[in-house]
């Protein structure tokens, strides 16, 4: 009884298969980070309807391409804001953000502090 009950209940670890798209998307995104690739493109690269990519995308990574970028792109400020004296307009610009609000805004709203908070802890 035991076994058929382990049989039925699903084994999360074993049964995960994930696709090499997905693989090569995140190497891609974490590479290429201050490139910013469109849907299209991302498809072209990997042999990928856009569909396909857009619909299981958050499957993967538990948030949509354009918040997982992001996440990233905030990632690498976090080092750039600690290692050097750089003004945050040309962080931002450096982590390609439109601008020092938009930045300052993801910024929080990922970390919970403003950037010049995080500098001085």
């Amino acid at each position: 009884t035991i076994q058929l009950l382990s049989s039925l209940t699903p084994n999360h670890t074993q049964n995960l298969h994930i696709p090499n798209w997905v693989i090569s998307i995140r190497e891609i995104l974490h590479d290429c980070w201050q490139d910013n690739f469109s849907l299209k493109e991302l498809s072209e690269i990997l042999k990928v309807h856009p569909v396909t990519i857009s619909k299981y995308f958050s499957k993967y990574f538990n948030c949509n391409l354009g918040e997982y970028v992001r996440k990233i792109k905030i990632d690498k400020s976090l080092s750039l804001i600690r290692m050097n004296n750089q003004n945050l307009a040309s962080i931002a610009y450096t982590c390609g953000f439109a601008d020092q609000s938009h930045f300052i805004r993801m910024f929080k709203k990922e970390t919970g502090l403003l950037p010049h908070h995080f500098r001085t802890l």
